[in-house]
């Protein structure tokens, strides 16, 4: 099998796990299993983040967090509706128009599962001034085909019960593509996998914590709690990034097929200009396809794991994305093996002169 479709393997095993902001577990347990026999110590802090540990050797090596957060977005229900219908309050941010008359799937606290669909107005008895009007999450429901609110409660439904979105895997002509359900951050986390078996057996004179975050898609929480808790030099985020190369888009450069994005600037974080030249070397030195960019709008875990104990020298490592927070987002493989490359050759080739020559005096 080839490198690209063991990725691909790997992507499509996470992306089909059912795992938003609180109820990450699954993820954690495919990390674990996978990564079971590479060496690292396993730990969790309060919140649930993964933390793997690889100790350097040496005493004084830079403390490296590398961290993709293992959520995605979805649904908790909010109301019940008398005809039946559940009312919804997303977790993470969600356009509803993004999910209208796409299959939804109900787990109970009760652990059942429904089957059913994000509904909407028919446009055939809709109110003429509405049909101009982009639904509101106020206005946005899930049926599942309960005929009353009594009949939902006495199927064991209950408020805060979730709701996902279930977008398939799609396998594009182009087999440099592919599509699915919580491509953010799957794509990240499986990044974060095959970063760690290519350093697992290795000597690095970096103290090395891989971590699988929790709740970055309603605050960026889990990062806090692993930060405070590490204490990390050097804080490095894998997240995908929104691609601008579809129509409507605002201005900006992030596209697919041009590798890994690294992230100047966000709402939330000045990466440090010292680590992000770093890279850019790495990338000409071993001709790993890179590209610079400020982000248009979001934020990732980075924005936390900046604040170490005197503050971190801080980057995100960007995973161009079509599509994101809605039923199915769309990557492309080399990009998402350029991250993968670029990140190893950096645990690799770091040493602590370097980190010495990067801190601010």
């Amino acid at each position: 099998m080839t490198r690209e479709n063991q990725f691909k393997e790997r992507l499509i095993k996470y992306m089909e796990i059912e795992a938003m902001s609180r109820y990450e577990e699954p993820v954690v347990n495919e990390l674990k299993k996978e990564l079971a026999n590479e060496g690292f110590e396993f730990s969790r802090d309060n919140f649930g983040c993964l933390i793997m540990h690889k100790p350097s050797k040496n005493p004084n090596a830079p403390k490296v967090l590398l961290a993709a957060h293992m959520d995605e977005v979805g649904y908790v229900v909010r109301n019940f509706d008398k005809k039946g219908q559940l009312y919804l309050s997303t977790v993470g941010g969600v356009w509803p128009c993004a999910v209208i008359g796409t299959k939804a799937k109900l787990i109970t606290s009760n652990n059942e599962t429904f089957i059913g669909l994000f509904g909407h107005t028919s446009i055939h008895i809709m109110q003429e001034e509405e049909r101009k009007k982009a639904i509101t999450e106020n206005e946005l429901f899930a049926d599942f085909g309960f005929k009353s609110d009594e009949d939902a409660i006495a199927h064991g439904v209950n408020v805060g019960d979730r709701v996902y979105m279930s977008g398939e895997t799609i396998l594009f002509n182009d087999q440099n593509l592919i599509g699915g359900k919580a491509m953010d951050n799957r794509a990240g986390v499986t990044v974060l996998e095959f970063v760690a078996k290519a350093v697992a057996k290795l000597d690095l004179d970096i103290d090395l914590y891989l971590v699988g975050t929790v709740q970055e898609e309603v605050g960026t929480r889990g990062a806090k709690t692993v930060a405070s808790m590490i204490d990390p030099d050097i804080s490095i985020a894998v997240d995908t990034s929104a691609s601008h190369d579809t129509p409507n888009t605002i201005p900006g450069n992030v596209s697919l097929y041009k590798g890994a994005a690294l992230r100047l600037k966000d709402r939330g974080t000045m990466m440090d200009p010292k680590l992000v030249q770093f890279f850019v070397d790495l990338s000409k030195k071993y001709n790993i396809p890179t590209f610079k960019y400020v982000a248009m709008g979001g934020g990732t875990d980075a924005f936390e794991l900046q604040f170490s104990k005197g503050g971190a020298a801080t980057l995100t490592i960007s995973l161009p994305q079509r599509y994101l927070h809605s039923p199915i987002g769309v990557c492309c493989i080399s990009d998402l093996l350029a991250a993968v490359d670029l990140l190893t050759k950096f645990l690799t080739d770091f040493k602590q002169s370097d980190w010495e020559n990067i801190q601010y005096k």
